[in-house]
Order: structure tokens, then sequence, then C-alpha cells
């Protein structure tokens, strides 16, 4: 390596030690105040950009809880800062994974994301009024990309699913999204309970998705629910049905 270029590389390598300084030591409740998107409001906020605390986060006034933040150094060099997120909801409920933010574009890596919480825990943009259940979370990667999901690895479940206009509470059911290329797909089937579902979701582009399944009666099927299926999606006999549904193009 020429004398030239070793300069330049310790020249570059000692401006990011000091920006990672001024960045450690920048206070979290200006660094809120000032870059938060619109609708999100934190409250006793402590610490520093680096590693801090905040007692409370509202969003679009819906409360998620308490959040805790623990910068990743590793990230600067590649521009894609990371932090370890911890997130405990209201119910006690948690989140927890390393978030790493591309500065060059619109593209958010998480990785390890562990959780169990209440659905209605979570800002109805990411779960609709009138849907609840317990759930619970462990994704190795979930990659976004103008906040739409472009790759997902790992399983969730939820249990004592309630959904709006249903008069019993369903689940418990397994998503399970294996490691492969192109979009993401997942498996879904369920886990016991009065409604038996084997289907999939994909995620083929933004805002687009597709749904198919074959649902049948479960374990001690209430008659409503037996008699409801009669009218759901396609027969395929012996009291199974095909529920197939996608977004609109």
């Amino acid at each position: 390596m020429s004398s030239r270029r070793r300069i330049v590389l310790l020249a570059a390598a000692g401006i990011l030690a000091a920006l990672a300084g001024i960045v450690a030591q920048f206070p979290a409740r200006v660094a809120l105040a000032w870059f938060a998107p619109p609708g999100i409001v934190a409250w006793g906020v402590e610490g520093s950009v680096w590693e801090g605390r905040a007692a409370g986060i509202v969003v679009r006034g819906h409360a998620l809880g308490s959040l805790s933040w623990e910068a990743q150094p590793a990230g600067l060099l590649s521009l894609q800062p990371a932090w370890k997120l911890y997130l405990r909801t209201p119910d006690d409920g948690f989140l927890a994974g390393r978030v790493a933010i591309s500065l060059l574009a619109d593209r958010q890596r998480i990785n390890d994301l562990e959780g169990a919480l209440q659905l209605d825990a979570l800002p109805p943009a990411l779960v609709p009024d009138g849907v609840a259940g317990q759930a619970r979370i462990g994704l190795q990667a979930l990659v976004l990309e103008a906040g739409w999901p472009v790759l997902v690895t790992g399983r969730a479940s939820v249990a004592a699913l309630e959904l709006p206009g249903v008069i019993l509470a369903l689940g418990p059911f397994e998503f399970v999204f294996p490691e492969h290329d192109g979009t993401p797909v997942g498996a879904i089937r369920s886990l016991g309970g009065p409604l038996e579902v084997d289907g999939q979701i994909e995620l083929p582009g933004p805002g687009q998705w597709r749904f198919s399944a074959e649902l049948a009666p479960g374990e001690s099927p209430p008659r409503e629910l037996v008699d409801g299926l009669r009218f759901v999606g396609e027969d395929l006999g012996d009291g199974r049905r095909r529920l197939e549904m996608r977004s609109e193009p």
C-alpha cells in the first residue's frame, strides 16, 4: 500500500471516528425532536442517540410502550447504522431485535426479531381495528423497502384470534417463512382449534398480496362455524372449502 493511500485511509478512519463520537454524545431528546417522523411522540427520553431509553412512545395517538436502544458501531462503516431495540408494551408484552437503517436508500433490515404481545397493542396501521389475539414472533430476518417487506425469514404464531364479524376466537395458527430466493412466501397452518387451515400467503410486490388456503371444521367446531363455512370460497367436498383472496390490482 502506498504512503498516500495509507494517509487517505487513516484520514477517513479519523473522520468516521470523530463522527461516531459526535453521534455517541448527541442527546436522544434533541434527535427525536428534530428527526422523528410526523405522528410519533416520545416522552421521558433519557440518554443519547448511542444508548438511551424513552418511558413512552406514542404513534398517531396509540401508546406503544417504553423503548430502549443501544447502537451497534459496526454498521457505520457501510453507512448502515444499527441499534438493538427493546420495546415493552403496556400489557407487558415485548419486541426485541437489531434494526439497521440504510442512509443511501429507504431500506431497513431487522435481524433476530423476537416478541410476545397482544395484537391490539400495535398501532392500527399494522393491525386493523377489531383484530385481536396473542402473537409470538421469531424472525431471523425482515427487510423493508419503502415500508414494504421484501424479505421475511422465520416464523410467527397467533392464538385466540378475534376478527370483526366473527363470533368466536380462532386459532392457534402458525406462519412459516422459509429462507428462499424471490419475494416472500409463507405457509399458514392451524395448530388445533375449531378451524382447520392449510394455505400460504405471498407478497409479490409493494402493496400486493395473495392468500390461498383450504379450510375445514377443526376440533369441536361450533355449529355456527360449520354452517358459515358453506358460504366461503369453493366447495371441495367433505366439508372442505378453498378460499382465495388477493389485493386490488
